[in-house]
Formats: structure tokens, sequence, C-alpha cells
């Protein structure tokens, strides 16, 4: 007998492929999606103070400080202590440090604070955002250098280079290649709008390639996922203050 399949009106049955095809995607849209909350987490971290940093450090150092001297009176100190767990201790200092200057003075002092805690932290004197800037965390093809959790990043990474190989090939895209292109390098939130809409709508199965997609809908799909990306980082820079 013929094998007849059943589905609601005006639905698509999926076949067992396409059905893992779409968990992947939607795999794929939390794993970027969590890959933007941490970086925004990293661009824009919590005030926190050396009581903050004792409490996160341990015996052993594990914990990585980030230290750079802002201005001749500013050192900050960034570290995370998981995810979503960035924070940042800016510290003024009252008069010019003297030699061998601010960022010494201030791993000096916050050193003696751990060590009569018995805790210690690991000084790095770099700035994982050096270069990017603030728009890094709109672009999850740049996460790699600044994610603080290992795992994230590289996941990011790989739902990246993924989706940029899938819109180069004809049978699974809805739009001109050159659209995904330019909305996921130039804008970031492409990746987002692509696993989204290609090679089907996830909110309307149906066959790969249909309807068609005008890169005006692409544009406006990734302005306004951009757009919730930003509004977000509004959010969280008014609660982190």
């Amino acid at each position: 007998m013929g094998e007849t399949a059943v589905s609601r009106p005006g639905r698509t049955a999926l076949r067992p492929p396409a059905a893992v095809g779409v968990l992947l995607r939607l795999l794929a849209l939390l794993v970027l999606t969590a890959g933007t909350a941490s970086a925004l987490s990293h661009v824009l971290p919590a005030r926190a103070g050396v009581t903050e940093l004792s409490r996160d450090a341990d015996p052993g150092g594990a914990l990585v400080v980030h230290v750079r001297q802002t201005d001749l009176l500013e050192v900050r100190a960034r570290w995370s202590s998981g995810f979503l767990g960035d924070k940042e201790i800016v510290h003024r200092f009252a008069s010019l440090p003297l030699s061998p200057g601010g960022v010494a003075a201030f791993e000096e002092s916050v050193g003696r604070t751990l060590r009569a805690e018995g805790k210690k932290v690991t000084f790095v004197e770099d700035d994982p955002l050096a270069g990017l800037g603030g728009l890094s965390a709109f672009v999850p093809v740049l996460y790699w250098r600044f994610v603080p959790e290992a795992w994230l990043r590289w996941s990011v990474a790989l739902c990246c280079l993924t989706v940029l190989a899938l819109a180069g090939l004809r049978r699974h895209r809805r739009a001109a290649a050159g659209h995904w292109y330019a909305a996921c390098l130039l804008a970031g939130s492409g990746f987002f709008v692509h696993l989204w809409c290609e090679p089907f709508p996830l909110h309307r199965p149906g066959p790969p390639g249909q309807p068609a997609m005008t890169g005006r809908r692409v544009a406006a799909g990734t302005v306004a996922v951009l757009g919730c990306v930003v509004a977000a980082g509004v959010i969280l820079g008014l609660v982190r203050g």
C-alpha cells in the first residue's frame, strides 16, 4: 500500500531529513543567541570592586584578570566568572602613580589584598576588545576574539561558517547569495535571518526555495534583528549602570 503523509490543513508534513534540519537550525539559533548575549555582557560588564574580585578568585590563581590603563590616572580590570558573569573594576588614582606605572601599582595593591585572604589571580596586561570597538558585539564572526567561554565562541564560529557555506549553495537559498553575505558580514544579524528563513521559514515549513526572498526582505529582517540586539544592549547597559 502507498504511504500517505498526514498533515494539518495548510501545512506541509516534514520528512525526517527536513525535520532534522529544522532541529539543527533551531540549535544554531540558540547558540548564536547565547553568543550574542555573552558578547553584550563582555562589552558591557557589570561594575565591580575588589570585594567582588576576591569573591571570584581562588587560591590557585585560575581567574584571569585583563588589566589596561585607559589614561594617566585610570586603570580598568576586567574578568569573567562564567556565562554572563563579566565584571570590571574602574580604579582612579588620586595622583599620578610613580614608576613603574599605574597598572603595576594597581596589580600590587589588589594582589596584596587578595594574598591577605589566601587568594590570588592571574593578571594579563591586554584588552581582548582592542581594535574591535563596541560594534563587535553585533558581528558573530568576531566573537572568537573575545567571548570568554571557549566552547561558546568556537560553536558560534562553526555556526557562522556553516551559514556562509550554505548561502553559496543555490539549492539551499531563497535569496541571492550576495544579499546573505552582505547581511551576515556587514550587519552580523543576517546569520539569524538566514537560519530562520533558509531553505524555508521555520514558522511556515514547505518546499525549499519557495517563495523567493528579495534583497529588501533580507535587509528588513536583518535590520529588525539588529534593532533587537541594540535594544538588548541598551537595557543591559542601563541595568548594569
